[in-house]
């Protein structure tokens, strides 16, 4: 049956001023996507065409074995595929897995801390090889991974204050910089973490989880052709004084905007940065619950992520290491920032 324009008009402004319409429209909206099962600690998210992809534990202490990738449905939410990581270290004794990252050629690289770099061919079966194998000389801490144009892996040391590289096709990673202001303090050892390329691959980006003396978090620019100290450009600072907050930058993402989002995991927020290095917002939690839960998550420690192409949203993990061990913090949420994912690998 033919509806007439008014009453189409009507229908269309009711849709647009509908409440579930607004608060998909609020910048910095958020909710829970899927729990994450035990044995949880969720760090690494990766997003790949109408799947996003968990990776974890990122915590000390897990018996080998115990590492996993799962994969969920980018729209539903809803659990799909578990692939555990089968490549450990014995010597080690316990096994954990940091963040994740497609490489150009469609595999998925993930960070085994006690291992190196772990390459999983996720189709047809969950084929996998060391691709690059780590040997260091003292306290290391793998953390995060990102691919250059060439084709070049380049992987974060907390421990070290060092990014390495690791040759297009794999290979022996090489320090490629390090310097004394990637270090952690003492009395929070995590330094360099989070990296990231710019839109034209120009310039690495990296967060300092807590800067050695200050406790300050450091997001620093470096550019990729001449990766010198002199070169190592200060982009925004979260200073840890006067209000003796943590913030902690972990994992960074770019946005199509030019805007860096960066996940601070001490005080359990999500930063934006524009292009020019000013702040341009701080969201917080907690996030809405599905299923008409009346009880919000609590935002605990979000440590990385991916874009949410579908409704430019983030996708979040729910690190909550830092907070009295709840596995019902364990997961991933959204948050609505009206923006896509880099055109990155």
């Amino acid at each position: 049956m033919r509806r007439s324009f008014p009453f189409f008009l009507a229908a269309l402004l009711a849709l647009i001023l509908s409440p579930t319409a607004i608060l998909a429209q609020t910048l910095g909206d958020s909710r829970v996507v899927t729990p994450i099962g035990a044995p949880g600690f969720p760090e690494g998210i990766a997003t790949r065409g109408n799947r996003f992809y968990v990776s974890g534990p990122a915590a000390f202490g897990q018996p080998l074995g115990s590492a996993y990738v799962r994969a969920y449905d980018i729209k539903t939410g809803a659990f799909e595929a578990n692939y555990p990581i089968t490549i450990t270290n014995p010597l080690a004794g316990m096994s954990a897995a940091s963040c994740a990252a497609f490489g150009p050629d469609g595999k998925l690289y993930v960070v085994e801390p006690f291992v190196g770099v772990i390459r999983m061919d996720l189709n047809p079966g969950n084929t996998q090889s060391v691709y690059a194998a780590f040997t260091p000389s003292g306290p290391s801490l793998l953390n995060d991974l990102a691919f250059d144009d060439a084709g070049n892996l380049y992987v974060t040391d907390s421990f070290q204050a060092t990014i390495f590289r690791v040759p297009a096709g794999g290979g022996t990673p090489t320090v490629w910089f390090t310097d004394s202001r990637l270090a952690g303090d003492p009395n929070v050892p995590f330094g360099v973490n989070g990296i990231r390329f710019d839109e034209n691959y120009e310039n690495v980006y990296v967060s300092v989880t807590a800067e050695n003396g200050t406790l300050d978090g450091v997001i620093y620019r470096l550019p990729l052709a001449n990766p010198t100290a002199a070169n190592l450009d200060e982009f925004f600072r979260y200073p840890f004084f006067p209000s003796f907050q943590l913030a902690g930058p972990d994992g960074i993402a770019f946005g199509r905007s030019g805007k860096l989002y960066v996940a601070l995991a001490g005080t359990s927020q999500i930063s934006v940065l524009r292009p020019d290095g000013t702040e341009e917002a701080r969201y917080s939690g907690p996030a809405a619950n599905p299923g008409g839960s009346p009880d919000p998550m609590p935002w605990a420690n979000p440590a990385n992520i991916a874009f949410d192409n579908h409704t430019g949203s983030l996708l979040v993990t729910n690190h909550a290491s830092l907070v009295p061990f709840d596995p019902n913090l364990f997961c991933v949420f959204s948050v609505y920032v009206n923006d896509k994912r880099e055109p990155l690998p």
